[in-house]
């Protein structure tokens, strides 16, 4: 295939394309919503709520401290917002693109004040926090 039929061949497929989407349909108003009824949702019920997962329960946070600000950012914390029961997350960190080598481990009890992560920019990098995992433990484990 020549340059200058590849160049008509990229045009013609752009050209569906862009046509394509400007005749797709559009989804109804309203769609989502049961047809036929006309009452309220019900709230969620109680063993609905209790249903939740530990990481319903984990909070990401920022806070200003001096050695991050040297690096021009903010400490990022977590936290449980469980009133009664200790979550253990797994995390792993990123510094840019690139993963840590190892993953951390976090035991956070209920109540408790948010456990530190770590700078969340260096070296002019941006640096982030992704949990991989997190369970319901017995209160009173130690923070790993």
């Amino acid at each position: 295939m020549s340059l200058a039929s590849w160049s008509r061949a990229r045009a013609a497929m752009a050209g569906f394309l862009l046509c394509a989407l400007w005749l797709a349909p559009t989804w109804p108003a309203g769609a989502d919503e049961a047809v036929g009824t006309d009452h309220e949702p019900k709230p969620p019920s109680e063993a609905a709520r209790d249903a939740k997962g530990p990481t319903d329960f984990l909070e990401f946070s920022s806070t200003l401290t001096a050695d991050c600000m040297l690096h021009r950012s903010q400490l990022r914390q977590i936290a449980n917002t469980s009133a009664d029961r200790a979550i253990r997350v797994v995390l792993w960190s990123y510094t840019g693109k690139t993963r840590s080598q190892g993953s951390s481990t976090k035991t956070l009890q209920p109540g408790a004040a948010p456990v530190p992560l770590g700078c969340d920019g260096t070296s002019g990098l941006q640096r982030r926090w992704e949990i991989e995992s997190a369970e319901f433990v017995e209160p009173g484990g130690t923070n790993d």
